[in-house]
């Protein structure tokens, strides 16, 4: 249900913005179109690590599909760019970062794109106001190709709606909004003591479900945590996080989707873009920082339709990791105020500053560290405060004898009042998430109308309404 009219939507030269839910078949909406289209159809995906996935179900369907991504070597990358300006391509999946590139949007300039579909698009909103704000500029392609953008999600409240569709400058476009629940999905929040604790409930959860689980941890450190203390209970776990090399995070998702793994404990690096359709069980060893991520994570859960259990832990102090997450990407306003008087003092007469993590040692609340640097950095830049004009450096850098030093063109003024509704923004959303940990309410109703849907008031398939958990 709702494919069809995103299809037809398309076709007839509308956009159209399509909220699915998780396992709603999103990947049809613009394969359908390729197929039927003379041109292209680009598709700005965040799943670089499942990009080659992405192309193999294409393939499987009959389409001419390829990708590119900052992993290929370059004669590999002209090839496929070449296809697609001849026309031999039916899709090509690139992640937002790629239009940024002056070299890439030369080459594309001359292929015959007639679609644009923008998959997990509520990423445009909450990402593209943090750590990947190529998300936020992938409207301009509204200026290079005059053909209708689709945007596809799972998850999306009235709100990430609107900023998705502003920032992608769709025009009047076919909305269809799914329902967001999921009926066979039971929902279960039980308190949570230590990390023993935790992990000690969920071996009893693990003994008594049949089938697959995920078990979410917030941290990496927490998840080699729980793989080893479910290792000591006798049980067989992988664990997933972004720290892994590539090849052992490729060893455990091949070795999960084929049945060979029954349990992997992961960070949400283990996210978008797993399609397994027997998940019975999805455990949280704490509520994650937004009701999205909560969402999209759980629901991977019961795919095939079947029963399967929603389960997360709720303590106190369990907010910590979250509220640092934000303290770092969205600071209070005296924080970047008083960093970017610290560098307007600094700027030379072409108005570029040294920015160095000693200039910090000035700056009260700020830590005095290259990472604080960064971060102080990024979300000075997202406001128009500074221009970043040296490559930020990946990973956690520590130069040898000293810091960071990075030039930065210091701009006169800054969007402050930006900075206060972007931190205003996911600290309610972290409120969203303490809301439905503490509900009193059907649990499934709590998460419905946060995403602007009615349900009835009694479910009867979670710890509010009666059920016992698993």
């Amino acid at each position: 249900p709702g494919q069809e009219d995103l299809v037809r939507a398309v076709l007839r030269g509308r956009d159209a913005l399509g909220i699915l839910p998780t396992g709603g078949g999103k990947s049809v909406c613009y394969q359908v179109p390729a197929h039927l289209l003379p041109g292209l159809t680009l598709v700005v995906t965040p799943l670089v690590s499942l990009m080659e996935d992405q192309v193999g179900r294409a393939r499987e369907a009959g389409l001419r599909a390829d990708f590119m991504s900052a992993a290929q070597a370059s004669p590999v990358k002209a090839a496929t760019l070449e296809a697609a300006r001849a026309g031999r391509l039916d899709l090509l999946f690139i992640a937002p970062e790629r239009l940024e590139l002056d070299s890439f949007a030369a080459a594309l300039a001359g292929a015959p794109v007639d679609l644009i579909a923008v998959d997990e698009a509520h990423c445009i909103s909450d990402w593209g106001h943090d750590f990947r704000p190529s998300y936020r500029r992938i409207g301009i392609l509204r200026e290079r190709f005059p053909v209708p953008m689709m945007a596809l999600t799972a998850t999306a409240t009235p709100r990430v709606r609107a900023d998705v569709a502003e920032s992608l400058r769709l025009r009047d476009p076919v909305t269809v909004v799914r329902s967001f629940d999921r009926p066979n999905l039971r929902w279960a929040v039980v308190p949570g003591g230590s990390l023993h604790d935790r992990v000690a409930s969920t071996y009893r959860i693990l003994r008594r479900r049949r089938g697959t689980t995920i078990v979410y941890a917030p941290t990496r450190r927490d998840v080699d945590g729980v793989r080893d203390l479910l290792a000591g209970y006798g049980v067989t776990t992988e664990a997933y996080h972004a720290g892994l090399p590539a090849a052992e995070r490729t060893r455990v998702q091949e070795r999960f989707m084929s049945g060979d793994c029954r349990v992997v404990v992961a960070t949400n690096a283990f996210g978008m873009g797993i399609d397994k359709s027997d998940v019975r069980t999805v455990i949280h060893v704490q509520l994650p920082g937004t009701l999205e991520a909560y969402y999209q994570e759980a629901g991977r859960a019961g795919r095939d339709g079947g029963d399967a259990w929603c389960v997360a832990f709720r303590g106190g102090g369990d907010d910590t990791v979250s509220r640092r997450f934000i303290d770092s990407t969205h600071p209070p306003r005296r924080l970047l105020r008083r960093f970017h008087r610290a560098l307007t003092r600094r700027r030379d007469e072409g108005g570029v500053a040294l920015a160095r993590a000693d200039v910090l040692g000035e700056v009260r609340g700020a830590s005095r560290s290259d990472e604080s640097l960064l971060a102080l950095l990024a979300a000075l830049a997202r406001i128009d405060g500074v221009r970043v004009l040296d490559p930020i450096p990946e990973g956690t850098p520590h130069p040898p004898g000293g810091f960071l030093s990075i030039r930065v063109g210091v701009r006169t003024t800054a969007s402050f009042p930006v900075a206060d509704r972007l931190r205003r923004t996911s600290l309610d959303k972290l409120a969203a998430v303490q809301r439905y940990g503490g509900t009193r309410r059907c649990r499934r109703r709590t998460l419905l109308a946060y995403f602007g849907e009615v349900a009835d008031p009694h479910c009867g398939s979670c710890d509010r309404c009666g059920l016992p958990p698993p």
